[in-house]
Parts: structure tokens; sequence; C-alpha cells
């Protein structure tokens, strides 16, 4: 379980919520550090003390969203791969409009750093580290998808053409 809210940590909710605020409003390239700190009432002395980019703004509030999903998900060895996909897209539908903005705003990149530092925190040798990167790089390829579509397709049906490419056999490393 990760630490929770502590001044530190809603200081960097704040200023990334007013990014993604921003980010509704004109181009990420547009938006500049005093717009993201008057909006999230910060002082810029905040603002480089937590971040040295908007690129790790948006880093952190996915990191966060892949957090809260890992902190919530029931780590049973018996949970299907479905149960997981289901459960992870039904999560992230939860933060629609921030990642559709993300996606749009064309720095869905960062997703993927974001991905492979969190899960690099949980893997040790190479071969663990190649199921990881293999791991995350097809969620990510799966998020993009989904993003491009609006994110019309339900949690259900995300999960279930998932699983569906998968072989009989396959066992998931689940997270």
């Amino acid at each position: 379980m990760r630490k929770k809210n502590t001044t530190t940590e809603m200081m960097k909710e704040y200023i990334a919520d007013s990014l993604l605020i921003l980010m509704g409003k004109k181009s990420y390239a547009d938006i500049s550090i005093g717009e993201i700190t008057n909006k999230a009432g910060v002082n810029r002395s905040t603002y480089y003390r937590n971040f040295s980019s908007k690129d790790d703004i948006v880093k952190f509030f996915f990191k966060k969203i892949i957090y809260e999903y890992l902190d919530g998900i029931d780590h049973r060895k018996d949970i299907t791969l479905k149960e997981y996909l289901q459960r992870m897209f039904t999560h992230f539908l939860g933060y629609k409009s921030e990642l559709l903005r993300i996606y749009r705003g064309g720095v869905s990149y960062l997703i993927l750093a974001a991905l492979n530092e969190s899960f690099a925190e949980v893997s040790g040798t190479f071969e663990e580290r190649f199921k990881i990167y293999y791991h995350t790089g097809g969620i990510y390829n799966i998020f993009l998808l989904w993003f491009s579509d609006e994110m019309k397709e339900s949690p259900e049906s995300m999960s279930k053409l998932a699983v569906s490419t998968l072989p009989d056999n396959f066992r998931p490393m689940l997270l």
C-alpha cells in the first residue's frame, strides 16, 4: 500500500488537475508554467519543487491512476485475466475526460513512460523486466486504440477482446 495524501501529494494533484483543465481549453504546447500554478493556486517554487516539466505532471497523473488501480485490485491468485483487465478498464474509464485530453494533446507517449516506470519498481532480473515491458507495451497500445475511439467500447468488451487474442493455455503474469 502506498502513502496516502500528504500535503505534497495534494499540491501535486492540484498542479496535475490544473494542467488537465487547461488542456481542455488550449494546446499542451501553449500552456505555461505560470498558467498552471495560477490555476492550481500554488506558487512557482511549489511547482519546481515537485516537477521539472509539464511532461512530469502528466506522468505523475497517470502513475497516480495506476497506483490507485493496483492498490484496489484483489491480488488473489485465482483472479482471471479477464477479471483483471475488466477491472483495469473500468478504473481507467473513471478518468475518461482526463485521459482523452492527454491523448488529444499529443502527449499520450508519456503514458508508456509512466507504465514502464511504475512497473519497473517491481522487477528485478532481465527476464522479469522483459515480461513487464512486454505487458506494459501491450496495455499501452490497447489504451491508444481505446482512446482513439473515444473510449466507446465498454470495459467488459475491451477485456473480452483482449482475452480472445490469447491462446487457450495462456497463463498471465498479473501485476
